[in-house]
């Protein structure tokens, strides 16, 4: 995870400087700006884009007058990447975040070019692609892009793109335990890599250890195993929280208390487990909707003087599609 290779001195001083959020404040939802309509049919909408993009690229010079919807091309750009190029369904044991803005010309009934949405589809993938090239991760993966921020003006709207990358790691199956998967022998400092309580040598912590059993118990149960069809997950939406949103997220008023007994992992996964399952979902009408990518990472709040666990918390609808059709995840780097 990003950011979490701090000394334990460094997390006493407070030596990073990291944003403080009031108690009980409402999760911040980065749910894009290209989800204002609604798609009839998403994947007819993507097979309607991927012919477009297979026109222009036909027919370079041949700008027709051809238009869309600014929202359908938002939606497009952004799903059709994610259909390409994520691997959602990954583990990933590190999250790099990145962010880039483009800009789209617009007519006045706020209509784009199909030449200049497939443009702008082209540019994304540039600059995903070099900022994938920076990642220093052994093994690294594309995780996600989302349209974070779209600010419009007479003639062009300014498109800010989240990207998430990450690095493919093998995880630890969960023991057998009634309350969850954390033993007697799970007692874990607050976040990785400060190992475990009485053992810091294990570059591990509890921030990642609920992570890694979460995307066990959330995510893979669901992968696609059909080797003739695939998961593709559609309109992303993320929702960003600690524990000055919910009251049973991990979060300490005693910087000096980092360990977490492993009857406290258990509970915090379980917290984390409803949250994400049922309150969030709840709170923001995910219908249709499933967890796909957890980042977790313990930090320090220095103005309040408070250790917490940070979530990233990104879901999708699950569709699946034809490898036939539409091919299977493609290497950003070579494709």
């Amino acid at each position: 995870m990003k950011n979490k290779l701090f000394t334990i001195t460094a997390l006493c001083l407070s030596a990073v400087v990291l944003a403080a959020c009031s108690k009980d404040k409402t999760p911040t939802s980065q749910s894009n700006a290209s989800h204002d309509g609604h798609i009839q049919d998403p994947i007819e909408q993507l097979r309607t884009f991927k012919k477009q993009i297979e026109s222009v690229k036909a027919n370079p010079t041949a700008k027709s007058d051809e238009t869309i919807s600014l929202t359908e091309a938002l939606w497009d750009v952004e799903n059709t990447f994610n259909l390409t190029y994520s691997e959602s369904e990954q583990y990933y044991s590190q999250i790099n975040d990145h962010e880039f803005t483009l800009t789209l010309p617009v007519n006045e009934e706020r209509n784009v070019l199909v030449y200049d949405a497939v443009g702008l589809y082209s540019n994304v993938i540039l600059q995903a692609r070099e900022a994938f090239a920076e990642v220093t991760f052994a093994d690294k993966g594309f995780v996600s892009l989302t349209v974070k921020e779209v600010i419009e003006d007479e003639h062009a709207v300014s498109v800010k793109f989240s990207g998430k990358t990450g690095e493919r790691c093998n995880y630890n199956l969960p023991s057998n335990q009634a309350d969850g998967p954390f033993g007697e022998d799970d007692n874990w400092m607050f976040a990785a890599p400060l190992g475990k309580c009485d053992d810091p040598d294990i570059p591990s912590g509890a921030d990642e250890q609920i992570q890694e059993q979460l995307y066990i118990k959330l995510i893979e149960p669901y992968m696609e195993t059909d080797p003739a069809y695939r998961n593709i997950y559609i309109e992303r939406k993320r929702f960003i929280f600690d524990g000055t949103n919910y009251p049973f997220i991990f979060y300490s008023p005693s910087p000096g208390n980092m360990c977490i007994d492993y009857i406290n992992m258990n509970y915090y996964y379980n917290s984390e487990k409803h949250l994400i399952t049922n309150i969030i979902p709840d709170q923001y009408h995910l219908t249709g909707y499933s967890p796909i990518s957890i980042e977790i990472e313990g930090r320090v709040l220095p103005e309040l003087e408070a250790l917490t666990h940070y979530n990233e918390v990104e879901y999708g609808k699950r569709v699946r599609i034809s490898t036939d059709e539409f091919g299977k995840t493609l290497d950003l780097m070579t494709e």
